[in-house]
């Protein structure tokens, strides 16, 4: 039957509700939990002789969606060749195509030759250039990561310069495969997230009640949140995240009122860098130097007592200088770098953010100890708890794909992110201007740097009501998962696909900066359903697409025998199939 292409579309919608309308029930499981802990011998990471296999492509694929913003033909090939340890090592040693700080400076990619990104835009075009062409994807990966864990936001943010969240990117991808210490205190001392927390420009107490300013304390939102959301969290947990009871049963806080209160005074005193401790340079007024850390400023310092987390910092009658501001503030991000919290609460959270939702106690353990010590003695070491968390066991071990309680739901960005890398989408002048991403109802809900608060896009303990919250499993993206979103998402796509063609850029008149995909392997398949499911089966899906949903796309692919406006049917084809693919739930949720 020659289905005419409006029609094939309409069904192409039918179909994508109908895969969509099982979501909830494939993304997680709803089955039983897993309470048994693990032993102290659990291996912290693959044997080395594993390390250097790659069984097939499917298991390629999968590693690759785990560590970058997804696969290509290319990077499997090259995955397989080198094996996962040597490809991590060639990772960590690969630099930067360019910094965010130069893009938004010249205001487009290196070698522009019309440098026309406006100022607002220009971050987030750099963000996607290096996304998509970086050839250091795990960097620009764990630096997404990190971001999602240390937020700053452009949204209800009173950031006044968009250059600021270039340096904070930058500051990331610094730090990705640094020292967690050196993080937190690049996170503390950057001038974006000192705006966005307000501890920038944060005055010390005045107690002269003949002062203009008496009563004034300083502001405790960094303070607060360096401990909640950074660091140690609400709750002592130990290395496999379990929470902590006193004596009478009762879960132990970390923190209380008088810690926050404690390490206010500690974050007091830090403001612009520059050439002095002038007001002028404290203000601001000889330029806001966003892509360097913020100095202290003794005079604006607190000198009382300061006490948080069992530590004292004893009140000083002696006039404040800036080597002792600092050495306050580095007790206090020692303090936050020793606390027994850190390796599983940033561990657990790292996992979350790459591997799965749900990981076992076993597997937050094992990464936990690599936190605590890389092998060396170091504590902190970031390239290897990136390590502990791609080749842990868990994470490589290929039965996991029928564990329902395993995965997690691809992030939109993130989806956006597989798709332009498989399909290796490219601008005639290297700028992605993806613009309002952010937008639910047509864009993702989601973009890098556009949380609606300093809690992300979700919770990393969120759980909808249901099945998954009666299993005490968690599926923080289902967060802003919601008809307005999936409907969104689906169409973004479904206009995406179809878009970034060279036969639409070339009828509508597309500019020179309009993307566009390379269909060719796989139109050239098009005839042949079968292989053509088969190559974005491993493209897309990591090889794990179920029969059911093969047959289903292969029977809507062969009923499109017409040419649709511009494109032959073998068009047509790839770009139905890459969208079913897109909005299924085998794709959806990351296994």
């Amino acid at each position: 039957m020659n289905v005419q292409p409006l029609r094939t579309w309409r069904q192409a919608s039918l179909l994508a509700t109908a895969l969509f309308t099982a979501l909830l029930l494939s993304a997680c499981g709803g089955g039983q939990t897993d309470t048994s802990g693990p032993t102290y011998s659990d291996p912290p990471s693959l044997p080395q002789s594993l390390q250097d296999i790659v069984p097939d492509d499917a298991q390629a694929a999968r590693f690759l969606t785990q560590a970058t913003f997804g696969p290509d033909m290319e990077g499997i090939a090259e995955l397989r060749q080198i094996g996962y340890g040597n490809w991590l090592n060639r990772q960590f040693a690969r630099p930067r195509l360019d910094t965010h700080w130069d893009y938004a400076q010249r205001m487009g990619p290196p070698g522009c030759d019309v440098c026309d990104a406006s100022p607002t835009d220009a971050p987030m075009e750099s963000f996607w250039f290096q996304a998509v062409l970086g050839t250091d994807q795990l960097r620009q990966r764990v630096a997404l990561a990190l971001s999602e864990i240390f937020v700053i936001s452009a949204v209800n943010s009173n950031i006044d310069d968009p250059v600021a969240y270039a340096a904070y990117l930058d500051m990331l991808s610094r730090n990705a495969f640094g020292n967690f210490r050196n993080l937190i205190e690049d996170v503390t001392r950057q001038p974006a997230m000192g705006y966005y927390l307000s501890h920038i420009v944060n005055m010390k107490e005045d107690s002269n009640p003949k002062s203009a300013t008496y009563g004034r304390t300083p502001d405790e939102n960094y303070a607060r949140e360096v401990m909640q959301l950074f660091t140690i969290g609400l709750w002592q947990i130990d290395d496999y995240g379990h929470r902590k009871q006193d004596a009478n049963h009762q879960d132990i806080p970390t923190y209380g009122l008088d810690d926050v209160m404690g390490l206010a005074r500690v974050m007091t005193g830090l403001s612009w860098n520059g050439p002095d401790q002038s007001n002028n340079t404290w203000w601001g007024k000889s330029g806001k130097t966003w892509n360097q850390p913020m100095q202290m400023y003794p005079q604006y310092h607190s000198s009382g007592d300061k006490v948080f987390l069992s530590v004292h910092i004893p009140a000083t009658t002696d006039q404040m200088t800036q080597a002792m501001a600092d050495a306050d503030l580095k007790m206090a991000l020692d303090t936050l770098f020793r606390h027994p919290n850190v390796p599983a609460f940033f561990g657990r959270q790292l996992i979350k953010r790459l591997v799965t939702s749900n990981p076992s106690d076993a597997y937050v353990y094992r990464v936990a100890q690599a936190f605590k010590d890389n092998g060396n003695g170091v504590r902190g070491d970031m390239k290897a708890v990136v390590r502990a968390v791609l080749l842990d066991p868990e994470a490589r071990d290929p039965s996991k794909l029928d564990d329902p309680n395993w995965g997690k739901l691809r992030e939109p960005m993130i989806r956006w992110a597989n798709y332009l890398r498989a399909f290796h989408v490219r601008s005639g002048t290297n700028q992605y201007r993806n613009q309002y991403l952010e937008d639910p109802a047509f864009g993702l809900a989601q973009s890098p740097l556009h949380a609606p608060s300093v809690f992300n896009w979700y919770s990393p303990d969120y759980s909808p009501p249901g099945e998954l919250l009666d299993a005490g499993l968690t599926a923080p993206e289902f967060q802003i998962t919601h008809e307005t979103s999936l409907t969104g998402y689906d169409n973004f796509m479904e206009n995406k696909i179809r878009a970034t063609t060279a036969a639409y850029v070339s009828k509508t008149l597309g500019k020179a900066d309009a993307m566009v995909a390379d269909y060719s392997a796989e139109i050239a398949l098009a005839n042949d359903p079968d292989k053509l499911l088969d190559r974005l089966n491993i493209l897309l899906m990591n090889g794990q697409m179920s029969p059911a949903t093969h047959d289903l796309i292969k029977d809507t692919l062969n009923r499109i025998t017409a040419k649709a406006w511009i494109w032959p049917k073998e068009d047509t084809r790839v770009h139905m199939a890459i969208r079913l693919l897109m909005a299924s739930p085998e794709y959806l949720v990351q296994k």
